[in-house]
């Protein structure tokens, strides 16, 4: 498959003034509803913190507290690896590593560079393990809360685009002039939720998705579950445009190997916050919110990425 990429370069655009955050709620009485499995799947989840994820932050001001409560009542088991990743602390069936950013190392006076925190040892470790079966969670963020994933995207064939998402079709939320989108109301009627992958058949329905400022990543057309608009267009941190592609996705999940590969690029759409901005509109970040089914989609990806759990929801034989 050949993709289209246009590379264009321009000026800064000018800074405005937009809402700022005064207040984050940790929305932690969150109960979503939905119907778990009914049979004992036993799937067994690996969480890293070894690497500076969200949950290096060993309480509820990570805000997993909606995604761990759907994956234990759904009949998934988890831990935390606090250790480098291996070959022997994968001993489970799904990893999730949520937010990887890139170390800024200091090599001269007012000199520094972006280094991956995945050893060469990991990333063949886990590449290995996802060919033999296993499933990997792989949920990023913007510049530069992404890039340190860049060798374990590119060993899976995933381009990575470490910069701000931007659609003219959904400015942001904050700013009129800011160049990362948040895209309220993903869904199939704008051609944005790719309901023939098979993360939809996996038995909660998803018609509308939030997703907030983020990157992007391309890989192959059948692997793509939430889409960016055509001619969307990706910014660096000085908000100078870079790149526009008809191609970008904000969400992929692929088979490789024996396993299978889900990569999100909003580290915020699965975690339960509620900001307060400064003009005292409160807006939810976002799966606790009434008016979107990211947590349906959560709960899906998971059962997916399973590999103890078919495509019709029962047990591999």
């Amino acid at each position: 498959m050949r993709w289209l990429v246009i590379v264009i370069f321009t000026f800064s655009l000018p800074v405005v003034a937009k809402k700022m955050v005064t207040d984050a709620i940790v929305d932690i009485d969150f109960n979503h509803q939905f119907t778990p499995l009914n049979h004992k799947h036993r799937t067994k989840i690996l969480i890293d913190r070894f690497h500076q994820t969200i949950y290096k932050t060993k309480n509820e001001d990570h805000g997993a507290h909606a995604m761990l409560d759907i994956a234990k009542r759904d009949g998934f088991s988890y831990r935390y690896t606090d250790v480098a990743i291996t070959k022997n602390t994968l001993d489970t069936d799904i990893l999730i590593i949520h937010g990887l950013p890139n170390l800024e190392v200091e090599v001269a006076e007012n000199t520094t560079f972006w280094k991956s925190p995945i050893s060469s040892s990991e990333l063949e470790a886990i590449v290995r393990w996802v060919a033999n079966g296993g499933g990997l969670f792989l949920t990023l963020s913007h510049f530069p809360g992404g890039s340190g994933a860049r060798p374990l995207l590119e060993a899976f064939n995933v381009k990575f685009r470490d910069g701000y998402l931007y659609s003219k079709e959904f400015p942001s939320f904050t700013s009129p002039d800011e160049r990362c989108s948040h895209f309220f109301g993903m869904s199939e009627g704008n051609k944005i939720l790719k309901k023939s992958h098979g993360i939809f058949a996996m038995g909660e329905t998803v018609n509308k998705v939030d997703f907030h400022c983020g990157a992007a990543v391309f890989r192959e057309p059948d692997d793509v579950i939430l889409a960016f608009p055509k001619g969307s267009a990706n910014y660096d941190a000085n908000d100078r445009l870079v790149e526009q592609s008809d191609h970008y996705a904000g969400m992929i999940g692929f088979q490789y190997g024996k396993g299978k590969v889900v990569v999100a690029t909003d580290q915020g759409m699965f975690r339960n916050f509620i900001f307060t901005f400064d003009e005292k509109e409160k807006v939810y970040v976002t799966i606790t919110s009434p008016n979107n089914d990211n947590a349906n989609l959560f709960v899906n990806l998971l059962r997916w990425l399973s590999p103890k759990i078919n495509d019709s929801r029962t047990l591999v034989e």
